[in-house]
């Protein structure tokens, strides 16, 4: 390979031979009694482990170069796991160090599944128990905020009967329209990027749904969401007449699309929430905050029913879903909105307000 070596992690192409086959035939193994079989992982996921399997190997290229020549589960010890945390720890906080360390605990488990790693994952264990507690930061966001937003961004921008349409209106409805759809489908953003009419975004009767092939997300579980009817005039608006506008001559099956007449790229979509949010209500919200937001809806609304909320964000473990993304306070707040929230599909006018008013007093008692 031509160019400067890299300094930390070693490319695919100059792994050592055994990795490489272990590799290969991990990535290639679809056998349903092999937990780990790598070819039913997402592509995100491979990518993670093999990432962390480079950067080990960059470590020991770096560090003990005669290591590479050892056996892949020979050279996995105690001792080089212990040298491979504190040079993480020189550059990466505790939580980060953790979590590399599980990528290389299930690197090695897809690679070599033979092998007993219990150890390793006792140590990527008790790296998180050891790393201080992580909690998001920030006001408390529900997905009733995020529609919210979303709607009055379009409202502002919607086209006049009769009339060339602004692009600067266009781009605006385009932005408010994603922000009140993540408010009700709370997808991660590659399935948000890549939405195309016709093969995710699916024609009902008199509706739309949202459908992603397992193969597509991030889990492997297919996801299948109804577009709100209340989103369906602006979805409409958006589909005959605002879509066009962006397109211009060009064609594209991409949902959303750029002023240029191209699909809205990946990068673009956390942009854009970011952008409104911090404009319009003075904080800055991410695409995984949305994903929060309807955790912490879904558990004010029904507290007793917080695992369906693992379906919505199609979550494999309940677990992750309580402990990262539900930031709900107080059973009596719960009771308090759940026949508000339970009233935003039918209504847009007195409950609206009254669930922005008690939402406000539940934010700020949350806050002291």
């Amino acid at each position: 390979m031509n160019g400067p070596q890299p300094r930390l992690h070693l490319p695919h192409a100059k792994w050592p031979d055994a990795d490489r086959q272990l590799w290969a035939r991990a990535v290639d193994s679809d056998d349903p009694f092999e937990e780990a079989g790598g070819a039913r992982l997402a592509k995100a996921t491979r990518h993670s482990y093999l990432f962390a399997w480079r950067r080990f190997l960059g470590f020991l290229a770096i560090n003990e170069p005669a290591a590479l020549e050892a056996a892949p589960s020979e050279r996995l010890t105690i001792a080089r796991i212990r040298q491979f945390v504190a040079h993480l720890a020189e550059t990466n906080t505790p939580r980060s160090v953790a979590n590399a360390i599980t990528m290389v605990y299930l690197a090695a488990r897809m690679m070599m599944p033979e092998r007993d790693w219990s150890w390793l994952k006792v140590v990527k264990t008790r790296l998180y128990a050891a790393a201080p507690a992580h909690a998001p930061a920030g006001p408390i966001i529900t997905s009733v905020g995020l529609l919210d937003l979303g709607q009055q961004l379009m409202d502002e921008s919607q086209p006049v009967l009769g009339a060339q349409m602004r692009m600067k209106d266009a781009v605006q409805f385009r932005d408010g329209l994603i922000i009140a759809m993540i408010a009700f489908i709370p997808i991660r953003r590659k399935n948000l990027a890549s939405l195309e009419i016709g093969r995710h975004l699916v024609r009902d009767n008199d509706g739309w749904n949202v459908v992603i092939p397992g193969d597509e997300t991030k889990t492997g579980t297919p996801i299948e969401f109804a577009v709100p009817e209340l989103l369906l005039p602006y979805l409409t608006t958006y589909l005959n007449t605002v879509r066009s506008r962006l397109l211009g001559r060009a064609r594209s099956v991409a949902l959303w699309v750029s002023s240029t007449g191209g699909a809205l790229c990946y990068g673009a979509m956390g942009e854009i929430i970011s952008r409104h949010s911090m404009a319009r209500l003075n904080v800055r919200i991410t695409l995984h905050n949305a994903r929060h937001a309807a955790a912490t809806t879904w558990a004010i609304a029904r507290p007793d029913q917080i695992g369906a909320a693992r379906d919505l964000l199609a979550h494999n473990d309940l677990r992750t879903t309580t402990k990262y993304y539900n930031r709900a306070k107080g059973i009596e707040a719960s009771r308090t909105y759940s026949k508000i929230i339970s009233e935003i599909g039918r209504t847009r006018t007195k409950k609206i307000k009254q669930f922005k008013l008690e939402f406000r007093r539940f934010a700020d008692r949350s806050s002291d």
